[in-house]
């Protein structure tokens, strides 16, 4: 009898440990499409900024292969200071994938910038390089040049145009080279 009885309450502490875990689960998944949910209109909100704050990204979203958005990149400087943040890809005007965004640099500045960052690629074949890449390094080398005027922008060269800005206006003179982007839900590439 005692034996029963033990059983008994193994049974439904089990079922408990069961029922706790997948209410965990339930409101895990929950905040997360919350989160998601937030970076979506974070994104959407910035494109629309993009294309208020320069006519040229008005113009060159609406022929782009994908847009890549970074609504918030925060840059903290203290000695050793790094950047980072999270956005989307927007193809055809929905969202098709998560990216982070992270430099490390290294300096005696001291302050806390953030900047919206938008990456739009022009070709299909550069959109696939980020898109099938475990990594995908910003600047010169990924042919990426920076819009740094309204005025500039309409012959200006690359497959990636990159609008970098803030409630200020558009930022000129960023050295996007340290910009790093990979896949959410990856380790950071070494």
């Amino acid at each position: 009898m005692y034996s029963n009885h033990r059983n008994g309450k193994s049974i439904a502490a089990i079922a408990a440990a069961l029922m706790f875990g997948l209410i965990a689960l339930n409101v895990g998944v929950a905040r997360a499409d919350m989160q998601d949910a937030a970076l979506d209109t974070s994104v959407m909100d910035t494109l629309k900024q993009c294309q208020t704050i320069s006519i040229s990204c008005a113009e060159m979203t609406k022929s782009a292969a994908g847009v890549l958005i970074f609504p918030n990149v925060v840059k903290a400087d203290m000695i050793i200071g790094g950047a980072g943040g999270k956005g989307a890809l927007v193809e055809n005007g929905k969202i098709t994938g998560y990216y982070d965004i992270g430099a490390a640099s290294a300096g005696l500045q001291a302050g806390i910038e953030s900047a919206s960052q938008v990456y739009v690629f022009r070709t299909a074949d550069t959109l696939a390089t980020l898109k099938e890449g475990s990594e995908w390094k910003a600047g010169a080398t990924a042919d990426v040049t920076l819009v740094e005027s309204d005025a500039a922008a309409r012959g200006t060269p690359g497959n990636v145009l990159a609008y970098v800005f803030d409630a200020k206006g558009l930022h000129a003179g960023i050295a996007l080279d340290v910009f790093r982007v990979w896949k959410s839900g990856q380790n950071r590439p070494a």
